[in-house]
């Protein structure tokens, strides 16, 4: 047997230790020539690495600091000449730039962060696009946490959500004490670089991971489509988990995706799709930037769910629970007998739970029908069901007051509920859940039971049955 080529480390090229991880992440955002914004504490050698791959490369560098950066500093001073303006050049103007590190962009001004929106995305600058920059990267402190947990770096405010959402890697780097001990020895030892002597190894790295991402993109069809339903699935689940993506981010998620599979070929990593995906997940979401950065164990799950659905088929039961949010279809899903029993009862559980008490009522009294017939399902799920049945279902009478507090009942008393056909089957629900309701002093207007009684229906009954008006 012929042993695999040992694994290449792009950063330790570098002159850097500990941040093997994050190898194929930088080499893919150099590859792409995507927008790469890091994120660390001070002196973890964020604003070292950025300058060090600039030099190493050979670019013609600007290297802003964004808290002291102005407009001018970027398109030179403005003066005018024959009837126009024009930018006197310096240096340190951005128009012959070929990569550009704007360092500690988290602390720049509001005004001058705004015109950067298309300094990152587009390469254009006061609608003039820049056609020789090629690199664009961004390095800050961690702001203070959105919620309120930390007192993050003093000036370092969360990034706007649109500029962050420039960025196509959005990547945290580690601090010292997060390393490995024997990774913190490497760090702290002395050592000697030179980007001269690192170039041939760096070059050849970017242009096997180009290499490799042209023909990913032009030719492979499987992987793009793999990524396309994996970035799908993948903003479903963390939608649902409070970390929705735009679509700009989502569609840089299939983009990142075949750019950190082609870095990681390069590097020797091991043909394992599953590790490079998540690699480009964690590295693609940006809510680090603005303080809320997702916990891994949340990406972790999402990032599985997606993988192990992107291939099944698109109608199966398991593919649409993981992008439908609506608690009535996902009732809908669990009763269609395709799922194992305790992923049904599961599915069940969770959707009921997460209807509110009179969209509770209604779907108990649509649902109890069809769970007379299954015999599969563990009592625990279906408790919660029939308690709620039992309550609708409930004869005899009882009193309601209106008083100061309770004004909301005389109209439904005297105006509303008589509208109710109670010879139909939705009238007589209806009926019987505003009872309930009404009873247990439950404030709700009869526009949201409709509302809630057409949703129901038109989830559960997908079958065209005729429902009484």
């Amino acid at each position: 047997m012929t042993a695999s080529p040992p694994r290449t480390f792009f950063l330790r090229a570098l002159g850097l230790a500990g941040w093997d991880a994050l190898d194929p992440v930088v080499l893919a955002a150099v590859a792409a020539e995507a927008p790469l914004l890091l994120i660390g504490p001070h002196g973890s050698a964020k604003t070292m690495v950025l300058n060090r791959l600039a030099e190493t490369l050979g670019l013609e560098h600007r290297h802003y600091n964004a808290s002291l950066l102005s407009f001018d500093d970027l398109v030179g001073f403005p003066v005018p000449q024959e009837g126009r303006v024009v930018y006197l050049q310096t240096p340190a103007t951005v128009w012959d730039a070929e990569s550009v590190l704007i360092d500690e962009v988290s602390r720049c001004r509001p005004e001058v962060q705004n015109k950067l929106f298309p300094l990152v995305h587009e390469r254009v600058l006061q609608g003039m696009p820049l056609p020789k920059l090629r690199h664009r990267w961004g390095a800050m402190n961690p702001p203070a946490s959105l919620e309120g947990d930390d007192a993050g770096y003093a000036g370092a405010e969360p990034l706007d959500v649109a500029l962050a959402d420039r960025f196509a890697f959005v990547v945290t780097v580690p601090a010292l004490a997060e390393l490995a001990v024997e990774e913190q020895r490497r760090v702290l030892r002395p050592s000697r670089w030179s980007g001269e002597e690192a170039r041939p190894e760096v070059v050849r790295l970017v242009e096997e991971a180009r290499a490799g991402l042209d023909e990913g993109e032009q030719s492979d069809a499987t992987v793009a489509t793999v990524a396309t339903e994996y970035a799908i699935l993948l903003a479903a689940q963390l939608s649902r988990a409070g970390h929705p993506l735009s679509t700009r981010r989502a569609a840089q998620v299939v983009r990142n995706v075949i750019a950190v599979r082609a870095a990681a070929r390069a590097l020797g990593d091991g043909d394992d799709p599953e590790a490079a995906y998540l690699v480009a997940a964690r590295s693609s979401v940006p809510d680090a930037a603005w303080g809320r950065p997702v916990p891994f164990e949340k990406l972790l799950a999402a990032h599985r769910s997606a993988w192990a659905a992107a291939g099944m088929a698109e109608g199966s039961a398991r593919r649409r629970l993981l992008t439908e949010r609506e608690p009535f279809v996902r009732l809908a899903i669990a009763l269609e007998g395709t799922l194992p029993p305790h992923e049904a009862a599961e599915v069940l559980s969770d959707a009921y739970s997460a209807l509110a008490l009179p969209e509770r009522l209604i779907a108990a009294a649509l649902v109890m029908p069809r769970l007379t017939k299954r015999r599969d399902l563990p009592a625990a799920a279906l408790e919660p069901i029939c308690n709620d049945w039992a309550e609708v279902g409930k004869p005899g009478a009882a009193s309601v007051t209106s008083g100061p507090g309770t004004r909301w009942v005389r109209p439904l008393l005297t105006t509303e509920l008589p509208k109710l056909d109670r010879k139909t089957e939705k009238g007589r629900v209806l009926s019987a859940v505003a009872a309930r309701l009404l009873f247990q002093k439950h404030e709700f207007r009869l526009e949201e039971l409709l509302a809630a009684w057409e949703r129901a229906v038109a989830a559960l009954r997908p079958d065209g049955r005729k429902v009484a008006a």
